[in-house]
């Protein structure tokens, strides 16, 4: 009897000892950036055993960072009929469709990872990934293991702006042109095209930026902007900024800026700090300012964003200090407060409206408050 038992158990051991072997040789593989080699043992394995969880999970994760988040999309569904609550696939799956150019589809799985396992950082950090992909021009990484080549966004946004003034001073209108263009592990680029109103005089312009994505953690951010004949708007401006992500949701970053206007130059430093947690992201940035025989102003920026329904958000912004305005082609340092509120709601994958209301004291001047709204599309 117990001959029988060894005989019949022996073909079980055989095999969970050849599927952690392949899983292993995989692994190894993997470690060695031998993707394609990896891929193939992986399937071999999933042919003679395809209930096993540990190879199809490998296999997900391989098809990703060979630059095919769609195709590892149906295994991770497989996964997940087996183990719905599993934070692991959740959060493979999730990378998968912000890799694959989905950033909205991916905070679905990714909102649900956290419920499970809310302190698993390496949620937290995709999360993180898939919210700034729409609320800035900042591109999300791939695995340092990974050779891939995901998929691009572009976004393009048409926005308008009515600025009322009191004191005697002639309202402001403006309008906007945004485009942006993003890959998770690549480079990503912006560009805008605008003009203003002020004093009775139209000023049209053009800005143009990168991110460039050094590492898993730094991101480098040079922009520069150019009005051909600016009657108040600066002639140029060039900014650059670092930017470094850090653990536990925090980004941390710095940013150096120069305008040239007709009749002066304004130089600024920028030191910011961003978390995000949950639905949540809160930010704040000192500003100091130069400017030609003008004094230093320094200013300070905080927001509060809430995330609902993937990446719809709503947010608060509020500044104070002191901060240089232009006032009938004269630049002025005053103390101001502002407050606006500002949000980008999602139709649905591909349209959004944005929007932003708010109120901004210029010391003595003026009070100014405004209304923007603008139709954002995802291509």
């Amino acid at each position: 009897m117990m001959r029988t038992s060894f005989t019949l158990a022996l073909p079980v051991w055989l095999l969970s000892s050849m599927a952690l072997a392949d899983v292993a040789t995989a692994q190894r593989q993997v470690d060695a950036q031998q993707l394609g080699a990896a891929a193939a043992t992986l399937e071999a394995q999933l042919a003679r055993q395809p209930g096993d969880s540990e190879a199809l999970y490998l296999l997900a994760r391989v098809r990703a960072w060979q630059g095919q988040p769609e195709q590892s999309l149906p295994l991770y569904e497989q996964l997940l009929e087996r183990e719905p609550d599993n934070a692991d696939y959740l959060l493979g799956q999730g990378q998968a469709l912000l890799w694959a150019g989905r950033p909205q589809a991916a905070l679905v799985s990714l909102e649900r990872a956290v419920e499970i396992a809310p302190d698993y950082a390496d949620v937290q950090q995709a999360m993180q990934q898939a919210r700034a992909s729409l609320t800035s021009p900042i591109t999300t990484t791939a695995p340092a293991a990974s050779a891939t080549t995901a998929q691009r966004r572009h976004e393009l946004e048409l926005s308008a702006r009515q600025d009322w003034l009191d004191s005697g001073f002639d309202n402001w209108r403006s309008q906007r042109l945004d485009y942006a263009s993003t890959q998770p592990e690549g480079l990503g680029w912006y560009g805008a095209l605008l003009r203003e109103q002020r004093f009775g005089e139209w000023d049209q312009g053009v800005e143009a930026g990168a991110v460039i994505a050094l590492d898993d953690n730094w991101t480098l951010q040079p922009e520069v902007g150019y009005q051909p004949s600016p009657y108040f708007l600066p002639q140029w401006h060039a900014d650059l900024r670092l930017q470094r992500r850090l653990s536990a949701g925090f980004l941390g970053a710095v940013s150096v800026r120069r305008t040239e206007y007709e009749t002066t130059r304004v130089e600024r430093l920028a030191l910011s700090a961003e978390r995000y947690w949950n639905a949540w992201r809160a930010g704040y940035t000192l500003n100091i300012t130069d400017v030609a025989n003008a004094g230093t102003p320094v200013g300070h920026d905080l927001a509060l964003d809430y995330y609902y329904a993937g990446l719809s958000y709503a947010g608060l912004r509020l500044t104070i200090g002191e901060e240089e305005a232009v006032e009938e082609q004269q630049l002025i340092t005053s103390d101001v407060r502002a407050l606006s509120l500002q949000g980008r709601h999602w139709l649905d994958t591909r349209w959004a409206m944005t929007w932003e209301v708010g109120q901004h004291r210029q010391g003595d001047y003026y009070t100014r408050r405004w209304l923007q709204l603008g139709l954002r599309h995802a291509f």
